[in-house]
């Protein structure tokens, strides 16, 4: 079964477009991230159960890429890419932010919700062991504040649509997921900064880091704005910002009693009344 979200099948996690769409003449703000499904896949549904296969799969061969980082000169180079270990977290944040578009695609909250924070989890643990590589990094960070935005409101983010899942009640993260992907944006912030701070020589990519995908990563942050040195310094500071925002007025001070010796990503526990 084939997971793109570029060219859908019929029958797949994307409803085909119609030939002749009206006319619309709204000004909302399109959206960076896939267009979902219009209904939540079935539970126990064979889409639900390969979704999940394939999930498994991938975020068990990320891990063990991760685990063999940097090993590309002791490797056998017959290898298959995908049994190599990382050499940039660039790499890694193809493979985690392909995950994080499936997940979308399905519309479905009761698999978005725990894989995508796990997901975090790992950004939050891999970040810190490579070399900082800010165009891949901040275009996987813009993607999951706008995905964790769009389930803690029940619409897109972005632009506004309503999601899939949501249609009878809006509370569908519970609190406690809520505690944690706070937690989990706040580490994650710390995690970039002091990943920025480790860089030697120019802010930015380096030379040979220069791929297909930079155009598309240049749409997203309108990098035309970014004409000094230091332009990633004003996307450090938003990373995870609409979540924070949104979790923030609604937790109050719950992420300051945090237990300093919690993994990054673990949940915090409010201050017991």
């Amino acid at each position: 079964m084939s997971f793109t979200t570029s060219h859908p099948d019929p029958g797949g996690f994307i409803q085909p477009s119609l030939s002749s769409p009206a006319p619309s003449t709204s000004t909302a703000t399109p959206s960076i991230l896939p267009r979902p499904r219009l209904h939540p896949l079935k539970a126990g549904s064979t889409k639900e159960t390969t979704v999940i296969n394939h999930v498994d799969k991938t975020i068990l061969i990320i891990n063990r890429r991760h685990a063999k980082k940097f090993s590309s000169a002791f490797d056998d180079q017959a290898q298959q890419e995908s049994e190599r270990g990382y050499e940039s977290f660039k790499e890694v944040a193809k493979d985690i932010e392909g995950l994080v578009d499936i997940l979308w695609v399905t519309g479905t909250p009761s698999l978005q919700i725990p894989y995508l924070i796990s997901l975090a989890v790992y950004i939050n643990t891999y970040l810190p062991e490579y070399p900082f590589s800010p165009k891949a990094t901040f275009r996987l960070l813009k993607k999951l504040d706008s995905v964790f935005a769009s389930l803690l409101t029940g619409e897109d983010a972005d632009s506004g649509a309503p999601l899939p899942g949501f249609e009878s009640r809006r509370n569908v993260v519970s609190m406690t997921e809520k505690v944690r992907i706070k937690s989990i944006a706040e580490t994650c912030r710390v995690a970039v900064v002091e990943a920025r701070e480790q860089v030697d020589g120019p802010d930015d990519e380096d030379e040979d880091d220069i791929s297909d995908d930079d155009d598309d990563m240049d749409d997203v942050f309108s990098t035309d704005d970014y004409t000094a040195p230091g332009r990633w310094e004003m996307e450090t500071a938003r990373v995870y910002e609409k979540t924070i925002q949104l979790l923030g007025d609604e937790l109050g001070k719950a992420g300051e009693f945090c237990d300093t010796n919690l993994a990054p990503g673990d949940a915090c526990q409010a201050e017991p009344s």
